[in-house]
């Protein structure tokens, strides 16, 4: 078995592939568990992974305790994914490819494969990140903004008397009528008319261009009316093994 995963600030996102690629089990931790607790993919009777694929912005010590519960149980491959200059027809874009985010960097890889021209991935997770790619495959860079948790806590933070329940609310382009749908609906539409603006501006050059949606927020995000809009829960995922490490 192969176990790939997508280690992000606030969670964590798994599946086991079969030594062929096909996908046995998966799923996500709402937090990233703590040095020695049960990780989500381990079941009973299931054998270790013989190989595990990673992706991760964690800490240095969350991966370092992984690394070592890994080996402890069997995994005897351990590859971390980093983000490189040039990725079949994707070329980075950044003056420093190192530098750019690895989770953005397998989104765009992946995206790459899908597709044979230009488009866009957004990927909203603790943070907004949306990538811009040319026809030819270069990478025009992209922006990062808060994600809807964020943005939230930012405005509790800096407001006195501002309680939101802690039920999602969903965004009707309206406005709220209480606090707490104000603040719900006002920083998903903030997000969502960030996204349009963008993606519309960028397919005035590229009008067929898909916009890829990753993320735990990204659906909610890119509900709007734009066209060829592709959902693909597990796209970093599917990045890590298409950079052959």
């Amino acid at each position: 078995m192969i176990l790939e995963l997508d280690i992000g600030n606030s969670r964590l996102k798994w599946r086991l592939l079969t030594d062929q690629g096909d996908r046995m089990d998966g799923g996500f931790a709402p937090h990233l568990p703590e040095p020695g607790q049960d990780y989500p993919w381990r079941q009973a009777g299931r054998p270790a992974p013989e190989r595990a694929r990673i992706a991760s912005v964690a800490d240095a010590s969350f991966n370092v305790a992984l690394v070592r519960e890994l080996e402890t149980e069997g995994t005897g491959r351990i590859d971390f994914a980093q983000s490189a200059g040039r990725c079949g027809r994707l070329v980075s874009g950044y003056h420093e490819p190192e530098r750019m985010g690895v989770d953005r960097w397998l989104g765009l890889v992946a995206a790459a494969d899908r597709c044979s021209g230009a488009f866009a991935v957004v990927d909203a997770g603790s943070a907004i990140t949306l990538d811009l790619v040319g026809a030819d495959g270069l990478h025009q860079g992209g922006w990062i903004v808060p994600g809807l948790r964020m943005m939230r806590s930012a405005l509790l933070a800096g407001t006195a008397g501002i309680r939101l329940p802690k039920v999602e609310v969903e965004a009707p382009a309206v406005p709220g009528r209480d606090t707490a749908e104000a603040v719900g609906f006002g920083t998903v539409l903030l997000a969502r008319d960030f996204v349009v603006r963008r993606v519309e501006a960028f397919r005035q050059q590229f009008p067929d261009a898909p916009l890829f949606v990753t993320g735990g927020d990204g659906e909610r995000i890119a509900s709007t009316t734009l066209e060829h809009r592709v959902v693909v829960p597990e796209l970093v995922l599917d990045g890590l093994a298409l950079a052959s490490i």
